[in-house]
């Protein structure tokens, strides 16, 4: 059995990489051929690449580790091994699912950059509802789904890497938003999380 779930589990990896690279592909697409007024604000900086990153270095790592098997930890292969595999199968689902979402509740409104236009809208429904920025989820995601369906050591380090980083991209994004929209922004990140479903802190104070 261990070798089917490790060969389930190279093979869905490798189609959540290659689907992440289709969706970039489509995203950037759009993104070049929108006809929005321009931002007024976006955020410069390494910070300001993170998504990019995370998402770019997933799909290099991902296919290196699901192609070759390099880099499994082999030592919790036995009895652990196919339990984990298996539970990081469903956290990439979630997290495809999950970008899914939030990619077909933000529609034009979705933007790659952390910026504000004159026409950028609070969305706060759908995934929106349950964290304030479930995309950085989704990606965040990958990495644990990556990392655990694989035993893959580097996409566990990329994971906790990560997670300050996105953390702080998300503080950078939410000083754009607070500035926009102001008590409005405010109010909402005081009801929803930023990351985490569930934990109900407000701007400012959510880790």
């Amino acid at each position: 059995m261990a070798i089917t779930v490790e060969l389930a589990a190279r093979v869905i990896v490798t189609a959540a990489c290659l689907s992440q690279l289709a969706a970039g592909v489509a995203v950037f697409i759009r993104e070049r051929a929108d006809s929005r007024p321009a931002p007024t604000e976006r955020a410069k900086g390494p910070i300001a690449v993170v998504n990019y990153a995370g998402i770019a270095f997933f799909i290099l790592v991902g296919l290196a580790v699901a192609i070759t098997g390099s880099g499994a930890l082999t030592s919790v292969a036995e009895p652990l091994g196919d339990a984990l595999r298996i539970a990081g199968i469903l956290v990439l689902w979630v997290a495809g699912l999950l970008a899914v979402w939030g990619i077909r509740t933000m529609g034009r409104h979705l933007v790659s950059p952390a910026e504000v236009r004159p026409d950028t809208e609070l969305v706060t429904t759908g995934p929106f509802g349950l964290v304030r920025h479930p995309m950085y989820l989704s990606i965040l995601l990958l990495w644990a789904g990556g990392a655990l369906a694989l035993l893959g050591w580097v996409l566990a380090v990329g994971f906790v890497l990560l997670v300050p980083a996105f953390y702080l991209r998300a503080r950078t994004e939410e000083g754009l938003l607070t500035r926009h929209f102001g008590d409005a922004y405010t109010a909402y990140a005081a009801r929803v999380p930023m990351l985490l479903p569930g934990l109900r802190r407000g701007l400012g104070r959510q880790r």
